[in-house]
This record gives structure tokens, C-alpha cells and sequence, in this order.
């Protein structure tokens, strides 16, 4: 019987199915993007910063080995590092505890030389100098000499929690007064750090505390500026690299996925490519992993590659390898603080490609969904800070404003905010504006939304 004759027959042959084949759309997809000559330059600008970092840590790095000498480049940074260390949740706390507790002892210390000159005893008056400390912390923040007494850390470290509980309200009212101060033209006392004060951000400096307890190496009975940059080195480094991921690379990773990601599903859709990807032996799964492999490949070129260079070529410049040792775990918050940056922007960017045919409407909606959502809690927030204003009269117009900034109940509107909040913890930078727990859920929810859309979406061209 000749061949022609046989008819239609079952096919017994069953399809290989790996789990590779999205490795050769995400390789296709790379390819036919990096042919835009727009993304070779954002690509070239965007790791330009590179160099201004190295020089940074190059410096920073100089400057922790030798903070004690006034030769070029350690002169030179050693200023920085002071400024960096005192914007340290955790450091300035500490600062404002102690004081605190000084202005306390001067007031007993004048109280009791009252009553012991009311019954004619003479009290030697130069034995109590409270703000010899003051002195010692504050009046050479510019010079590169912050220093603390180990009986003021153990006085921090053993605190209760009722004088944490007032010390809660009492550091709050000192930061926003300072603030009011020298808006007023008062004297200030050296550069002010402005965070979220939080009872955590207390207990975190009471560990800290209770942690430069053993870097007194020498006796001394103070934790000198040396002492205290040994310690705090390796957050001097994530301080660098999450400064690294917020500013610079942010904005190019908003426009490279602006550019790449709306064209990826929509095209398909719109040149009916699903007929060409799901004849091959491929699942739904591998094509979303394909295509949000294609965004990866750009984002990680964008922001892990460059920061891990960022982090060897200052191991590099370092003179000593013991930077090792303290900044191990630097890479592998890289590596997390990238993931939590391209796992949902990528997932959203994807889910407005497929709900469309024309990749000008994708990209339309993910530019305004960043430029909307910031400009959403600039004015809430300022909105937030007018009300303030007016129910405290007798408090300076602006430090309403810069309460309401701190806080960040309005920060969930904007995605970059909220982005860089779960960066901030993630490098332990304490420096959220807003709720971590509801960056994550607001996050999380993001995605599992999108992934619910994208599959229903992929799957609708091959459901029967």
C-alpha cells in the first residue's frame, strides 16, 4: 500500500520537553534589543558612575586605615566619614541619649550645689563639667573627632524600657528642635541626621552601644573616632553601595525597562508569534521565564554587575585584605537588593505589555505609573505637612513638612520610594521613609497579581 494511502495516523512519538527552552528566547530577545543604539548609551552613562564611586570608596577605604593622618587623600576623607558616621540612626541616638542625660546631671548637679550652699557647705564647682562631654562629641564633628565615654555606652546599653519609652519622645522633640533652631539662626551643634525615629532605631543603638563596649582596646575609658570607624566600616561600605542603587542606577533602570519591556508580549500579540512559540514543545511558564529573562539580563547589567565591580575594585584598592573579613556580606545583599528591585518592576512592566497590542500604550502607562506615583507623594505629603502646620502654631512652618517627609504614610504611592525602602533594609541602612511591612505586602501583592494576569494572558491564545 502506497504512503498516500495510509491517511491520518496517531502520534506515538512523545515531545522532549526541556527545561531550557526559555534560555533561547531570552538569548533571541537580548539580541534584537541591544541592536538599539538609545540603549547602548543609557548602558554607557549608566555605569559612568562607577568611577565616581571607586574614587569614593578609594578614599573611604584611605581614610578608615589611617583616620589619624592629615596626608592627601586621608585628609580628605576623613571629614566625609564623620559626616557619614554621624548621620547613623544608630550614632546619632546615641549622641542625643547622652546629652540628654548630661543636661539631666547639670540640673541635679546645680539642684544639689543649692541646697548643700543654702546650709553654708561650699561645693567644688569645677569637679562637674557636664558639657566637657558634650565637647568631646560634638565640637570636633567637623575635624573628624567623634569620640564617646564608656560610661555614657553603658548608661545607653543598660537602659530600661520606661527610659527608653521617654527617651522615644525626648530624642524626637530634640532632632525636630534642632532643625527648628537653626532655621531660626541659632547656633547649631554640627550636621543633624533626619530619620524615622522608631523604638527599634533606640533598642538597635542600645546594641550598638553594648558593641563598642569591647572595641576600648587600649583601657582608655573612651571609644575614640578610630575605635568607632573600625566598627562601623563595614556600614560605611553598604552605605556607598545602597547610595550607589538609589540614585543613579534607579533612573536608568526606569528607562531601560521602559524601552525593552513593553514591546516583548505586546508584539507577540499583535504579530500573532504565539502560533511560532507554542508549535515547539515549550509551556507557558518557559515563555514568561524567556521573556522576563530578557529584562534581567539588562537590569543585572545595570545593577548587580556594576555594584559587584563596585565592591571588588574597592577590595582592590584597598591596603589591606582585611576588608574581607568585615564587608563579606556586601555581595550577597547586592545580589538580594537587586532581586527585589527586577523581580517586580519586570513582572509589572510584562503584565501592561500583555494587556495590550501596542507597545506605545505599555510604555505609556509604566512611564506614568513612576512619574504619577511620585508626584502622588510629593503632594500628599506636602498636604500632610500644611495640616501639621496648622495644628502646630507654635512651631516653625517647615518642620511639619519634614515630620510628615520622615514618616512617609504617603510613601506606598510612589514606586520608587517603595523600592527604596526594601533596598534600605535590605542593606541595613535604617533609613526607610514609611512602613517596611507595607512596602513588602504592597510588593508582594504587586506580584502575585501580575503573575495571575500574565498567565491568564499567555495561556489565551492556546486554550481551547
Amino acid at each position: 500500500m502506497g504512503i498516500n494511502n495510509l491517511g491520518y495516523r496517531k502520534w506515538e512519538l512523545t515531545p522532549k520537553i526541556g527545561s531550557h527552552q526559555w534560555t533561547t528566547i531570552t538569548s533571541f530577545g537580548v539580541r534584537v534589543a541591544w541592536r538599539s543604539s538609545w540603549l547602548r548609551r543609557i548602558f554607557l552613562l549608566a555605569w559612568l558612575p562607577i568611577l565616581v564611586m571607586g574614587v569614593a570608596l578609594f578614599i573611604l577605604e584611605q581614610s578608615i586605615q589611617d583616620v589619624d593622618s592629615d596626608e592627601f587623600p586621608m585628609n580628605l576623607g576623613r571629614p566625609v566619614v564623620s559626616i557619614i558616621i554621624m548621620q547613623r540612626p544608630e550614632i546619632s541616638n546615641i549622641v542625643m541619649i547622652t546629652s540628654i542625660k548630661k543636661q539631666f546631671d547639670k540640673v541635679a548637679s546645680q539642684l544639689t550645689q543649692g541646697v548643700f550652699g543654702s546650709l553654708g557647705i561650699d561645693v567644688d564647682k569645677d569637679a562637674d563639667n557636664p558639657d566637657q562631654g558634650d565637647a568631646r562629641q560634638q565640637g570636633g564633628i567637623f575635624g573628624g573627632e567623634i569620640s564617646f565615654d564608656v560610661e555614657d555606652l553603658k548608661f545607653v546599653a543598660d537602659m530600661s524600657p520606661e527610659m527608653l519609652e521617654m527617651m522615644f519622645g525626648q530624642t524626637t522633640s530634640r532632632m525636630m528642635g534642632g532643625i527648628g533652631g537653626r532655621r531660626r539662626g541659632q547656633a547649631g551643634q554640627g550636621p543633624s541626621a533626619l530619620f524615622k525615629q522608631s523604638k527599634h532605631k533606640l533598642q538597635r543603638s542600645q546594641e550598638v552601644a553594648r558593641d563598642l563596649l569591647g572595641y576600648d582596646l587600649d583601657g582608655s575609658g573612651v571609644i575614640e573616632f578610630r575605635e568607632l570607624v573600625d566598627y562601623l566600616r563595614p556600614t560605611l561600605w553598604a552605605q556607598i553601595l545602597f547610595t550607589f542603587f538609589i540614585i543613579p542606577q534607579a533612573f536608568s533602570v526606569v528607562i531601560v525597562i521602559g524601552m525593552v519591556a513593553p514591546k516583548l508580549i505586546s508584539r507577540d500579540m499583535k504579530n500573532r508569534a504565539f502560533l511560532l512559540y507554542y508549535s515547539r514543545p515549550i509551556k507557558p511558564w518557559q515563555y514568561l521565564l524567556g521573556k522576563c529573562g530578557i529584562v534581567w539580563v539588562f537590569l543585572a547589567g545595570l545593577t548587580t554587575l556594576p555594584a559587584l565591580m563596585l565592591y571588588c575594585m574597592g577590595v582592590a584598592l584597598s591596603p589591606s585584605m582585611s576588608v574581607l573579613l568585615v564587608t563579606w556580606d556586601l555581595p550577597l545583599r547586592i545580589i538580594i537588593a537587586s532581586v527585589v528591585l527586577c523581580v517586580p518592576t519586570t513582572l509589572f512592566a510584562l503584565t501592561l505589555s500583555s494587556l495590550t497590542r501596542e507597545s506605545i500604550f505599555a510604555s505609556f502607562g509604566w512611564f506614568a505609573v513612576w512619574i504619577m506615583g511620585s508626584i502622588a507623594y510629593g503632594i500628599m505629603t506636602v498636604v500632610e505637612g500644611v495640616v501639621r502646620m496648622n495644628n502646630n502654631v507654635d512651631q516653625p512652618n517647615f518642620v511639619g513638612f519634614v515630620e510628615s517627609g520622615l514618616e512617609g504614610n504617603w510613601s506606598w504611592l510612589s514606586p520608587l520610594q517603595t523600592l527604596e525602602n526594601l533596598q534600605s533594609w535590605v542593606f541595613g541602612m535604617d533609613q526607610e521613609t514609611g512602613s517596611i511591612g507595607l512596602a513588602f505586602a504592597l510588593v508582594s501583592l504587586v506580584c502575585v497579581i501580575c503573575l495571575i494576569i500574565l498567565r491568564r494572558r499567555i495561556v489565551a491564545p492556546i486554550r481551547v
